[in-house]
């Protein structure tokens, strides 16, 4: 069971790890737990399943590298992509800013959650069937190709991304996605972006 130091740190963070994470219930599980309580039989059920996997999780990561944090989270939703800034970054078109939020698309998770000096944002959908992705060997972590990277932006809605990539587009052409002739009708001349403004 978790200790005393995780479960405080849970407790001190509910309004961002509800109902993100835990859903309501099964928090109020994790503050009898924190106050020493006893648990019904059906709370005891709930702990030995996806509440007790969701806690475990979490301690895991105490005292990781983030990098290792972060490959040990995500694997354990079994089903995500990284997106967005960080997967533009990572593809080698990114190198002229430093991402803050991670978006991270999934099966599983809805929300936002701190994760060291960047935000993890996920964007739950119903399947990752054709949607395009890679894992890096190196790091352990799968990454959306620019073509789905543009595509998602359908989803996340972030307009600053997909600037970004409608920009790379018009300027590197097949170096930036093989089959661009899809996105013709969207490659268009793009003011400058005041990255800044948007926390990048």
């Amino acid at each position: 069971m978790a200790t005393k130091n995780v479960l405080k740190k849970l407790i001190d963070s509910e309004d961002l790890i509800v109902p993100t994470i835990f859903k309501p219930g099964q928090f109020a599980i994790i503050k009898k737990i924190n106050e020493g309580k006893k648990l019904t039989e059906n709370e005891k059920r709930y702990l030995r399943g996806r509440l007790g996997k969701k806690i475990s999780i979490i301690e895991s990561l105490q005292g990781k590298t983030p990098i290792n944090n972060l490959v040990l989270f995500l694997n354990n939703l079994n089903n995500y992509y990284i997106t967005g800034t960080e997967a533009l970054k990572h593809n080698g078109f990114g190198w002229y800013f430093t991402p803050k939020i991670i978006e991270i698309i999934n099966t599983k998770i809805e929300g936002k959650i701190n994760f060291g000096n960047k935000v993890l944002k996920f964007i739950r959908v119903k399947s990752l069937e054709n949607r395009e992705h890679l894992l890096d060997k190196d790091n352990g972590l799968k990454y959306a190709t620019n073509e789905q990277i543009l595509n998602d932006t359908k989803i996340t809605k972030n307009n600053f991304v997909r600037k970004i990539c409608l920009q790379m587009l018009s300027r590197y052409r097949t170096m930036f996605i093989n089959n661009n002739s899809l996105f013709n009708n969207l490659i268009k001349k793009e003011k400058e972006i005041d990255y800044k403004a948007y926390g990048v």
